[in-house]
Parts: structure tokens; sequence; C-alpha cells
């Protein structure tokens, strides 16, 4: 497949991009390496490679236990400004 000039247009304008001058001819050229590279690898001979699954394999992660929180006194004893049983920030928004 050959990348041509209307091709790369039609992208960056699909992409809100605009290139200057000879930028649309790199930007092919470079697509066109692409292109050129996954060809490559369509005429790889995959037929004697089987999928490798582990069917055995359980759930790896730990058991979910719940803990004790901490308790809200001792959280808010570390806050540099406590409004109405909750941490006090400055306003950001007016």
């Amino acid at each position: 497949m050959a990348i041509t000039r209307e091709n790369v247009e039609y992208i960056a304008n699909l992409a809100r991009l605009d290139p200057k001058g000879k930028g649309f001819d790199k930007i092919a050229e470079d697509m066109q390496g692409i292109v050129s590279m996954v060809d490559q690898l369509q005429e790889l001979d995959l037929g004697d490679i089987t999928d490798v699954i582990d069917t055995e394999r359980k759930n790896a992660m730990r058991e979910d236990v719940p803990v004790p929180s901490y308790d809200k006194k001792d959280i808010l004893a570390n806050a540099p400004s406590v409004e109405c049983g909750g941490v006090s920030v400055p306003r950001v928004v007016e």
C-alpha cells in the first residue's frame, strides 16, 4: 500500500494537524516505512505456533480481608485546620 500526500492530508485533517511545507512529504515517507514494516510481519509463517494458555493458574492476588479503619479523630488531629468535622482547605475557585 502506497501512502500518498492525499492520505497524509486526510489523516492530518482528522487529527486536526497542519504540517507546513515539506512536512507532508516527510510524514508520508515515515508512514510508508511503518506500513512496509507491517507488511513484513504479515509475511511471517505462524502456522507452527500454538496458543499458550495456562488453564491451571488460579487468582494470584491475596484474599480481600477487611481491616479496621483509622479513627477519624486521629486523622483530623494532623490537619492544619478543622471545620464542621472535616479538613478545612483554602478556597481555590472564586
